[in-house]
């Protein structure tokens, strides 16, 4: 009997996440349109344009950042206690950094070729992401440490979080004049505040 309440009250704890993780999932949804549109409405086609290719490299990296992130939520949420949570965490964590910062070396290495190829005003656009994507893929492994040990709620939180601050750094570095590099700079805090 108690059994078979505990995995009630598991499962029971699972639907309430799910349901809240769905309703954070929906809402970045809702920012990231109003990021879309705002951007390309002050930035037009062409800024909006240089903005969309840097950040779909970001895109491109979060194929890493979330195999992580859901090979930490799996072997999380297998762990009984929150001593082997957190030591499968610290493990992937470790490595995750480590592909991080490897993707902002090569980014870094590959800025001026990169911008060249994809006929960016500048190589500061690809420095920039650098950073970001250092700091991307261990963020999946956070986000995915919290999955794991059932925060779905900081979860959440945490992906409406950097979507706030996508949308509203974007808006302000371009009314403060600094364009593109500014949307670019706007994406990387983002990620630093959501990790």
């Amino acid at each position: 009997n108690g059994l078979t309440q505990k995995t009630q009250t598991l499962q029971a704890r699972i639907v309430l996440g799910s349901v809240v993780l769905l309703s954070g999932s929906s809402l970045t949804t809702a920012i990231n349109l109003a990021y879309n549109v705002l951007v390309a409405r002050f930035l037009g086609p062409k800024g909006f344009g240089q903005a969309t290719v840097v950040y779909t490299i970001l895109t491109l990296i979060s194929a890493v950042t979330l195999s992580f992130q859901i090979i930490s939520a799996k072997l999380v949420a297998q762990q009984s206690s929150a001593e082997g949570k957190a030591a499968v965490y610290r493990g992937l964590h470790r490595g995750a950094w480590g592909c991080g910062i490897l993707a902002a070396i090569v980014l870094l290495l590959l800025q001026r070729a990169i911008s060249d190829y994809l006929n960016l005003p500048g190589s500061l656009l690809v420095a920039l992401l650098a950073i970001g994507a250092a700091f991307y893929v261990p963020l999946g492994t956070r986000r995915g440490y919290i999955q794991g040990s059932y925060g779905f709620r900081r979860l959440a939180t945490n992906l409406v979080v950097e979507g706030m601050f996508r949308l509203g750094g974007s808006v302000l570095l371009i009314l403060l004049g600094f364009g593109v590099e500014g949307v670019i700079a706007a994406n990387v805090v983002a990620v630093i505040m959501a990790y």
